[in-house]
């Protein structure tokens, strides 16, 4: 089993408790699978939970979590919200249910304001989280950054990992201030 596979199965049983079995990790593994051709060829790909306005309140979060810059795509190009899409339409009713109220808390707020300030506000107590927003935010956030660093884009373009190839000799560390 590739290096890959065991982090998308280790974080997945992480934010999936029926997970525990080695049958359940490889029920898991299908799926990812599945997802990786779905995604790759997401025309074709049917939402399985989400409505498409969620879907795209989704790709918006995520977007604004992980976004775009210079070095490498967003969420929005990883297809993050169709990852989380199948995770959801294959986890517990607890968990989608927790999805629908939190994108319903966001959708509420945005009205108000925007969906950036919206974010940004269920954000805001991050590291204590006391409200039902908030704790939305930690799971909104967590899925994005799962997503987003199983995906090719988040493993070989920002993380530049390159994979499965050695060095045929070390050349040390180059940073002056660690020179002799």
């Amino acid at each position: 089993m590739e290096r890959r596979m065991v982090l998308k199965i280790l974080g997945i049983s992480a934010i999936t408790p029926q997970l525990h079995s080695l049958a359940m990790a490889a029920k898991c593994h299908q799926q990812l699978v599945e997802l990786a051709q779905l995604t790759a060829q997401a025309p074709d790909y049917r939402l399985q939970f989400f409505t498409p306005d969620e879907d795209e309140l989704v790709d918006q979060l995520a977007e604004l979590i992980i976004p775009a810059d210079d070095h490498s795509p967003g969420a929005r190009a990883a297809k993050v919200s169709l990852f989380a899409d199948l995770l959801l339409a294959t986890g517990d009713e607890q968990a989608r249910q927790q999805w629908r109220n939190g994108l319903r808390l966001i959708r509420q707020e945005a009205m108000q304001t925007s969906i950036p300030a919206a974010l940004a506000k269920a954000a805001a107590n991050e590291a204590d989280p006391k409200t039902e927003i908030d704790h939305f935010f930690a799971r909104l956030k967590e899925m994005t950054v799962l997503g987003y660093y199983t995906s090719s884009i988040g493993i070989h373009q920002d993380l530049d990992y390159r994979g499965n190839s050695y060095l045929t000799s070390f050349p040390g560390c180059t940073h002056p201030e660690h020179q002799r």
